[in-house]
């Protein structure tokens, strides 16, 4: 395989964008009962957590793509509609934000801890 050539995302790599989107549907469905009265604190909180977690893992362990944080764009507004109120579109955008800039940082860490060169770097 040469350098231009990207590598398909393989193994549980490969799941991550299914589980981020089963996550943000199925886990507000057991957070907001549970969390009582600061359910919509705990549930922005993991939605956010959720969306830096995964974008700096997949970045890190793939390559940092603008995939996931659109993804967590549409988990987040799918929550929306099923689990939030109107108001909170907003933090939509904070979430795609977050997700983005972990995304920028995985790639920062994978390509000094992993040893990842882009193409460019070697000419």
């Amino acid at each position: 395989m040469t350098e231009t050539e990207e590598q398909p995302r393989r193994g549980w790599i490969k799941a991550m964008p299914y589980l981020l989107l089963a996550a943000y549907v199925l886990v507000p469905l057991v957070l907001i009962p549970a969390a009582g009265s600061s359910a919509p604190a705990a549930t922005i909180v993991f939605l956010f957590g959720t969306a830096g977690l995964v974008s700096l893992i997949d970045a890190t362990l793939f390559r940092p793509t603008y995939s996931i944080p659109l993804l967590c764009g549409v988990g987040f507004w799918l929550a929306k509609v099923l689990y939030l109120n109107e108001g909170t579109f907003v933090y939509g955008i904070g979430c795609v934000a977050i997700a983005g800039l972990c995304s920028w940082l995985g790639g920062v860490i994978g390509g000094v801890i992993g040893g990842r060169v882009s193409a460019g770097a070697n000419k």
